[in-house]
């Protein structure tokens, strides 16, 4: 409902080409497929959207966290159709609240930072622009509050960390990932034997020579 408010609302002002609609896919819920439908749920209910299972418990867990707080920010109330998180409540108190809601989003990418190896520098500008449009929209009077209630900078962010992750573990479950890993080591072993195998051959030959001697004897 507040995506269409907001469109309807861009349009009216000729801004729609200016600012950016909020993230185009939901980020914390999905729709329940039509085979696990209960009985008392209809077509198109929604559940909460799981992680994606391909990225490692401690980026996971960092990643749990960033999902958590930007919901809370950004869609954890509802007024009148319109879903808006604690930032756009705080963001309406003029300039404390702008700082305020800036701190807070600071402390997402603060957090982010914490995953393995860190954010690469293109990801880290990109999450930071994010921020800094939301704030500057907000110092906007009214009309910056209610561009910035629907900006959802915090969400925009967990996409983008969410996506790097996924990509950067190169969509392999980790359990594979990691049963690859001792497919491979116990590969060493079996090459051993092999050698071994090998190196066996030329002990046979002398007892096969000797073998053939003793007959030649025998028969002179």
């Amino acid at each position: 409902m507040s995506q269409f408010l907001y469109q309807y609302f861009l349009k009216r002002t000729n801004l729609d080409h200016v600012f950016p609609v909020g993230p185009e896919e939901d980020p914390y819920f999905e729709e329940i497929p039509p085979e696990e439908l209960h009985f008392y749920q209809r077509k198109g209910a929604k559940r909460k959207r799981k992680l994606p299972s391909v990225i490692p418990k401690h980026d996971l867990d960092i990643l749990n966290s960033v999902k958590r707080k930007a919901y809370r920010l950004d869609l954890q109330l509802s007024i009148c159709g319109l879903r808006l998180g604690w930032a756009g409540i705080i963001g309406l108190i003029p300039w404390i609240g702008d700082v305020i809601s800036l701190m807070f989003a600071l402390q997402i990418l603060h957090a982010a930072q914490r995953i393995e190896g860190g954010l690469p520098p293109s990801l880290q500008s990109k999450m930071i622009a994010n921020i800094a449009l939301d704030f500057g929209l907000g110092l906007i009077p009214l009309l910056g509050d209610f561009c910035n209630i629907l900006y959802k900078c915090n969400s925009r962010n967990f996409i983008l960390l969410e996506k790097y992750l996924v990509q950067k573990h190169g969509g392999i479950p980790v359990k594979a990932h990691s049963a690859e890993k001792s497919k491979k080591a116990s590969d060493f072993p079996n090459d051993g034997a092999n050698h071994k195998g090998v190196s066996n051959v030329p002990n046979s030959a002398p007892n096969g020579s000797e073998k053939n001697q003793h007959s030649v004897q025998n028969s002179v």
